[in-house]
């Protein structure tokens, strides 16, 4: 498993690297607006990094998808199936290697945003007006301005658990067109409604949960919602390229 990791790491190392790249360019771009106290590059600076971490993130799994549907559908990873390895393994170290992706950037941006959202607000007005704006803010948009940091994060957490399940239903509906509806009309129009209605269901009945007593508790239980969809995809997924893929 852990070679099989490595290569599909090594598969989309170049869009981490150039990801991480334009990154460091939206950075010291605030960092110049911040000390040099230039307003433009701050604000520059800040809608690039945010950019950066909303369509780096996203990114991530659209491209694991693009590279599994190669994976089947050209000869570019012909020899992958060739090994002694099983569609569970192969198809493991896809979501375990993109899992790991997306948590790892999520947590790098958003410690990122909270050591930069720090050093300007102090290095322009003092820690106890950076927590006043912050709260002032949050009262504009009717939100809680005392809520802790680590509901935020857990709450962060939830989103990317949301996104990482959308991805394991876009692994089925791949494998169903090159499974089930091979060779059929509108295969991957047939595919990508059977992807919609998924998306919908599950996130019916993920509406459905109950409210927890505090935010802490609503994040974990959505987090742990979201990996047990996870783990049915993968192995439903699994079970079929076991079955029926022939590449």
């Amino acid at each position: 498993m852990a070679k099989l990791m490595k290569y599909e790491f090594r598969k989309t190392m170049f869009s981490k690297f150039i990801l991480l790249m334009v990154t460091a360019m939206a950075e010291i771009i605030l960092l110049f607006g911040i000390f040099m106290e230039w307003e433009n590059g701050l604000a520059a600076g800040s809608i690039g990094l945010f950019f950066c971490a909303m369509f780096g993130i996203m990114y991530m799994g659209v491209e694991s998808l693009i590279t599994f549907h190669r994976d089947l559908s050209t000869k570019q990873s012909y020899m992958l199936f060739l090994t002694p390895k099983s569609s569970f393994q192969i198809l493991g170290a896809k979501v375990v290697e993109n899992a790991l992706s997306i948590f790892l950037t999520g947590l790098f941006f958003a410690l990122l945003a909270a050591i930069d959202l720090s050093v300007s607000l102090i290095r322009i007005g003092g820690l106890d007006e950076l927590l006043e704006l912050i709260k002032s803010i949050a009262r504009e948009f009717s939100l809680n301005p005392d809520i802790p940091w680590q509901d935020l994060l857990l709450s962060f957490l939830a989103l990317l658990a949301s996104w990482l399940m959308m991805i394991a239903m876009g692994y089925l509906a791949i494998v169903l067109a090159a499974t089930v509806f091979s060779g059929k009309r509108l295969s991957g129009v047939i595919s990508l409604i059977i992807y919609l209605l998924l998306n919908w269901g599950v996130s019916y009945l993920l509406s459905c949960l109950p409210d927890m007593n505090t935010m802490l508790q609503n994040s974990l239980m959505r987090i742990g919602a979201a990996f047990v969809v996870v783990a049915i995809f993968y192995l439903f997924t699994g079970w079929i390229m076991e079955r029926k893929l022939s590449v």
